[in-house]
């Protein structure tokens, strides 16, 4: 048995060899290019789930616009960061009055993980994602349909919940940070610790309102790419690479078949 259990090893070298070669013509399919515009989707989507408002229904404008009118990522990061201020976020806690129909206003409500909160007659009603007057405006839209003629809506937050983005998966310390003021895709790999010698840096998947967006890290760290700024409850996934898997396998397995007594049975 001890010539097959010698020849086993370069045969799993040359296993691995070929996943490898095989990986890299998987991901010489996706070019440079189709990577830095899903990171840039990323940068401009400030939609969120509920509605049907895009950046500049916010105010936010467009990195690289048209016609000699470009705006700077720093524009728009900034132009952002004030709206999400702004906007209403899962957990916070809201009262809506309506003028002269106290039946119909509500106090003390949470916004659930839904994104919606229940008003009398209206019943559930998605509010998350919506600046504070956007929110009345949609309230007193729902009532002029069946119930009210110019229905005068008041939404006050009474409580704002603080905001989080989750990292997790080949990441050294995953868990949920605190987002405190503008806080970037780096910064948050960073507070996780930066990730492990088994991620695949070109595989790392942001999810945000029921969308997912891939991000190439290596693209960002090197400046080929802009560093996305992150919004309340994204979650970054690191997944692990394949071949680094398979790799590190194939070393934990060599001293078992190396050994003198591995190599007598």
């Amino acid at each position: 048995m001890k010539i097959p259990l010698l020849l086993l090893v370069p045969l799993l070298m040359s296993i691995a060899g070929c996943s490898v070669i095989g990986q890299q013509k998987k991901e010489s399919k996706t070019s440079t290019a189709q990577d830095i515009r899903s990171i840039q989707a990323l940068n401009q989507d400030f939609v969120t789930t509920g509605t049907n408002l895009g950046a500049n229904d916010f105010g936010v404008p467009k990195v690289g616009g048209s016609r000699g009118r470009d705006t700077s990522p720093a524009q728009a990061y900034a132009a952002l960061s004030k709206v999400q201020g702004t906007m209403i976020s899962e957990q916070d806690k809201l009262d809506v009055t309506v003028f002269k129909v106290p039946e119909l206003s509500a106090t003390d409500l949470t916004v659930e993980t839904n994104g919606a909160i229940s008003l009398p007659l209206l019943g559930s009603v998605v509010v998350r994602g919506l600046s504070i007057t956007q929110a009345e405006q949609k309230i007193a839209g729902l009532l002029s349909r069946s119930y009210m003629q110019d229905p005068k809506v008041t939404v006050t937050r009474k409580e704002q919940a603080f905001k989080r983005v989750t990292v997790e998966g080949a990441v050294r310390t995953p868990g949920v940070f605190p987002i405190t003021g503008r806080m970037t895709f780096l910064q948050a790999i960073a507070l996780a610790q930066g990730i492990t010698d088994l991620a695949n840096d070109k595989g790392v998947i942001v999810f945000r309102n029921g969308r997912q967006y891939g991000v190439n890290l290596d693209l960002i760290r090197n400046g080929k790419a802009p560093d996305p700024i992150l919004q309340n409850d994204d979650r970054i996934v690191v997944l692990k690479s394949d071949n680094k898997v398979l790799e590190q396998k194939v070393i934990d397995y060599l001293p078992a078949l190396l050994s003198p007594f591995s190599l007598l049975r």
